[in-house]
């Protein structure tokens, strides 16, 4: 009997089994080294846009807040009242220009909630001041000075 000689094809196929394995691997190990890169940077520009959103919403209150402060009237204590509020939104805008880009978000979020009130006053303001004017009736104390008149 003639022996039959064996064709190992199974070699040929292990060898390609263990290249496609091994690309396999060093692909899933690039990819986690990328996230690991990409997740904190991703995450930190995420911080840096919001961030970034926080102050255009600060600036646009803040220039809502300014043009309703700057509408001044015929009522002079009503313009006073605006003149103030104008006159701290001012002083703000001087410290948001220095310091505007070292502002954490809770430092322009509670900035943000400042102006919000200013605005809402300066609504308020526009219905109605805020304080009103006293007038004072001096005659009972004048009266108490000035000795009563005789009877003749």
């Amino acid at each position: 009997m003639a022996k039959k000689k064996i064709i190992q094809s199974a070699a040929f196929k292990r060898n390609t089994l263990t290249i496609v394995a091994i690309t396999l691997f060093g692909l899933i190990v690039l990819s986690e080294i990328a996230l690991a890169v990409s997740i904190p940077w991703y995450l930190q520009r995420e911080d840096t846009m919001a961030l970034e959103v926080i102050r255009l919403d600060l600036r646009s209150s803040f220039d809502h807040a300014r043009d309703a402060a700057g509408a001044l009237g015929r009522n002079e204590v009503k313009n006073a009242e605006l003149r103030l509020i104008r006159w701290s939104l001012d002083g703000m805008a001087d410290y948001l220009r220095l310091y505007a880009t070292s502002l954490s978000a809770e430092e322009l979020k509670s900035l943000h909630a400042t102006v919000q009130n200013m605005l809402q006053t300066a609504t308020k303001i526009h219905k109605k001041p805020i304080s009103g004017e006293l007038r004072l009736d001096t005659s009972f104390y004048i009266n108490s000075l000035v000795p009563p008149e005789t009877e003749k």
